[in-house]
């Protein structure tokens, strides 16, 4: 039977406008199984008539001759309007390293029988949930692949663990209920809010990059009136989009890549078009009182956030330069701050001689977690940790009180461990008290 993409507008719009016409049918499957689908179908749509409990799994595969399959959307068989269920397609070409474009988010999933690599997406049935389960199913997908949580779950059981019910009724959930539902999926959650005034342009961007560039989804509450793909809003409306990666050029972090599960997959923000959208009225509050809002889930062990490991680290590379040990020029520094295990930082940073920087041995146990934040010079490749001109590390689990600040070029390191401060010298056996 043949297939006619339009007869599916939320379909057809994620093939013209997130992937501008360049991927087109392969072939599709009826008697696909998926889950978030089989539990809408058992809870509500088996009472329907020409309902059933299978999807329509359509591949899609490059316009032009030979064209690579990029994956599937299953397209649930009876829905209040939008359609596309569980989704698993690669990243359309232009979102590439090769174009300022790093996708942080994206893994190899095998889902149903299927290899494909990308972000899951899912547009959620409004009967079961509204665009924050829809993220909250993104960002718990994420994480399964990442074996931060031990299993994903269906929009409906997001749904149920909030309020006790499977059924949305049209209402969302606010932040902290999230946060709270994370915490339920075996993450921990970490919340950001920032009111007006002191929204802190340059602070928000940084810690959403510090997250993404970790590789972890941040959920975002925005004003649609704001998002470009949402030009027929015309009034103000609070929405939730995931950060999925982040864009580059002339080496600055200049946007970040979205998931918007109410409209488009895949979807780029210059960081001015973002902190416009990035602003949300409080309710009940004073006229023109704004906020900003930010949640992520991270490793469970991982309880210090990253603004109070980044302060942790201007306060000690204010006491190296007090103490006249290395003197560093805040202008033109470039920071690149990402979660790590110990065990991987050391995987990708040793000596110039290869050997393991010495403090690790000393301090470090191999399942801690890391906040390491990688500083460059303005022209400095920020993609690779050999160029960076020295990092510091902080315990991301704040089990310890390590801390240590390396410069590359004097080769000198300084760390705390307990209430000591210690000056290292990389190819020395001697240390001191400072």
């Amino acid at each position: 039977m043949p297939f006619d993409v339009t007869a599916y507008p939320c379909l057809s719009r994620i093939i013209s406008e997130a992937y501008h016409g360049q991927i087109v049918y392969k072939h599709h499957i009826d008697g696909a199984h998926d889950r978030n689908w089989l539990k809408e179908y058992e809870l509500f749509y088996n009472k329907q008539l020409n309902s059933t409990p299978y999807v329509r799994r359509v591949f899609f595969k490059y316009d032009e001759p030979k064209g690579k399959s990029i994956g599937f959307v299953d397209l649930r068989s009876a829905t209040d309007g939008s359609e596309v269920s569980e989704t698993y397609l690669s990243a359309p070409k232009p979102l590439s390293e090769s174009n300022g474009a790093y996708l942080k988010c994206e893994g190899r999933y095998t889902e149903y029988g299927q290899d494909v690599r990308c972000t899951p997406y899912i547009m959620p049935d409004s009967i079961f949930g509204m665009c924050i389960h829809g993220s909250l199913w993104i960002a718990i997908k994420i994480l399964e692949n990442r074996r931060t949580v031990a299993s994903a779950v269906t929009i409906p059981e997001i749904q149920t663990l909030a309020r006790g019910h499977p059924y949305a009724d049209k209402e969302g959930l606010y932040f902290k209920q999230a946060a709270r539902l994370l915490r339920m999926s075996q993450t921990h959650a970490i919340y950001v809010q920032r009111a007006s005034p002191d929204l802190d342009d340059d602070g928000m961007l940084l810690e959403l990059y510090s997250y993404v560039e970790s590789g972890l989804p941040v959920i975002l509450g925005v004003d649609t009136q704001y998002l470009p793909w949402w030009a027929g809003a015309s009034e103000h409306d609070y929405h939730s989009i995931v950060a999925i990666g982040h864009t580059m050029k002339d080496n600055v972090v200049d946007g970040f890549i979205f998931h918007d599960e109410s409209a488009l997959p895949y979807q780029t923000l210059k960081n001015g078009d973002l902190l416009n959208a990035w602003r949300i009225a409080i309710q009940n509050a004073v006229p023109d009182q704004e906020v900003r809002e930010l949640l992520v889930a991270v490793p469970p062990e991982v309880t210090l956030q990253f603004t109070d490991a980044f302060n942790q680290f201007r306060e000690m590379l204010e006491l190296v330069q007090q103490k006249g040990i290395f003197q560093v020029n805040a202008d033109g520094i470039r920071f690149r701050p990402v979660l790590l295990t110990a065990m991987e930082l050391l995987f990708h940073y040793r000596d110039v001689n290869g050997r393991i920087l010495r403090p690790f041995y000393e301090c470090v146990t191999p399942a801690t977690y890391l906040w390491v934040i990688f500083w460059y010079d303005e022209h400095d490749d920020r993609r690779s940790i050999a160029t960076a001109k020295g990092f510091f590390v902080r315990d991301a689990t704040r089990e310890t009180n390590f801390r240590f600040i390396y410069f590359k070029q004097d080769k000198t390191g300084v760390y705390q461990s307990r209430d000591k401060i210690y000056q290292i010298w990389e190819n020395r056996k001697s240390r001191k008290r400072l």
